[in-house]
Order: structure tokens, then C-alpha cells, then sequence
């Protein structure tokens, strides 16, 4: 198996060679379980330890990837079971973060969502998957923070690295990428309407429909 094909614009090289790996983990090309060792990824990739060493750190933040002292890089598995550990938490914790959010949302605050949903639509149109990872933890991480509760902020920080390699797959069709867009400006508007209740059902039903989307994913993904 050879990786192929990076890429090299503004970017980090880093980042690219992350962006490389995780996608070849979300087409299955690199398994569950399979290690990731910089000398085997510098001999296919054709690139010094360095950077890979880095990519490697960038997707372990991501959760693709869990970094075995001596061993290097494994790729980590999603189960339906994770999933469902992962949104049921989520929903639950987000949408509370959204609703606490409402008072303290400034109008700056408003455009500043939209702001960061407009590089969603940029990213989509670039077809740039880690670009619309981070974009889309970027928004959600926004509404987290200014639901000004500390105790609530760090407990869906300490679950990051977990989400975005559950919510990874939202990004992998672009049907369901345009759907998330246009979710984020239905939560954007309830927020500039002030909305509590509404803001924390659109939240809820943001992330199910994540939740199904990811899980049908996921369970392709076993089949396949």
C-alpha cells in the first residue's frame, strides 16, 4: 500500500501529510489497528521523520490515530457503540451549551458565526476535508464558549478529540455537508431572534441528524 498524491499549497507540510492519512482512515484504505510508523510512512511518503511526526501528533489531537510509546501510530477504530456514547452526550451537552449561550450572544458574536459558516461553504466548494473539520469544530466550539458555564466548556473539551473523529465522516458526502451548512444557518438565525428554546432545538435535531448519518457510515463502513 502507498500513500499518493499529497498535495503541497499554503499549508503546513504537516498538515497535509494529516489531511492524507485521515482520509485514507475514512475510505478504510488504512484499517483499524494498523500501525503507523515513521519509518514506513517516510519510506512510502518519500519525506523526512519530521514532519510526519507532526502529522502524526495533529491526527492523535484529531483521534484518528492513538501514539504507542515504542510502537508509533495506531489507527483507532469507531464503533456503533462509540458513536451512541459520543451523541448522547453530545446532544445533550451542546444543546445545553447552545441554550446557556443565547443571553450572553453579542450581534458581533452573530456575524461571527456566520463568519466561520461562510468558510464552511469555501472549504466545501475546495472539496478540503480538514478544512471543514476544524471549521466545523471552530463553530461549534464558538456557541460552547459563550455559554460562559467553565465547568461545561471543559468537560466537551476533554471529549474534542473524540467528536471530531466520530463527526469526521459527516464530511466524507457532500449531500450531507451542504445539510450541515444550511443547519448552521437555521441555528445562526435563532440565535440573532434570541430564541432559547428554538436555538436548543435546533441544536438537537443538528446533531441527530449527525447521529444517523454517522452511524449509517460507520455501519457501511463494517459491511464493506
Amino acid at each position: 500500500m502507498a500513500i499518493r498524491d499529497i498535495s503541497i499549497d499554503n499549508a503546513p507540510l504537516s498538515e497535509k501529510i494529516a489531511e492524507t492519512i485521515r482520509d485514507y482512515i475514512l475510505k478504510g484504505v488504512l484499517k483499524p489497528g494498523e500501525r503507523l510508523t515513521e519509518p514506513k510512512l517516510s519510506d512510502i511518503l518519500g519525506i523526512s521523520r519530521t514532519p510526519i511526526r507532526e502529522a502524526l501528533r495533529i491526527l492523535e489531537m484529531d483521534g484518528f490515530v492513538t501514539i504507542i510509546p515504542r510502537r508509533g501510530a495506531v489507527v483507532t477504530d469507531v464503533t456503533n457503540k462509540d458513536v451512541d456514547e459520543i451523541f448522547v452526550l453530545k446532544i445533550r451537552l451542546e444543546s445545553l451549551a447552545a441554550k446557556l449561550a443565547v443571553e450572553n450572544m453579542l450581534d458581533a458574536d452573530i456575524d461571527k458565526l456566520r463568519d466561520i459558516n461562510a468558510k464552511l461553504e469555501r472549504f466545501n466548494d475546495n472539496k478540503n476535508v480538514a478544512g471543514l473539520i476544524k471549521a466545523n469544530s471552530e463553530f461549534h466550539d464558538f456557541f460552547i464558549r459563550k455559554s460562559e458555564n467553565q465547568r461545561l466548556i471543559k468537560f466537551l473539551e476533554s471529549l474534542q478529540s473524540q467528536f471530531k473523529r466520530a463527526t469526521a465522516y459527516s464530511f466524507t458526502e457532500a449531500g450531507r455537508i451542504v445539510s450541515v451548512i444550511e443547519e448552521h444557518k437555521e441555528i445562526v438565525e435563532a440565535f440573532k431572534r434570541r430564541d432559547v428554546n428554538l436555538v436548543e432545538k435546533l441544536v438537537e435535531r443538528h446533531i441527530q441528524n449527525g447521529w444517523k448519518f454517522i452511524k449509517s457510515k460507520v455501519a457501511k463502513k463494517k459491511t464493506s
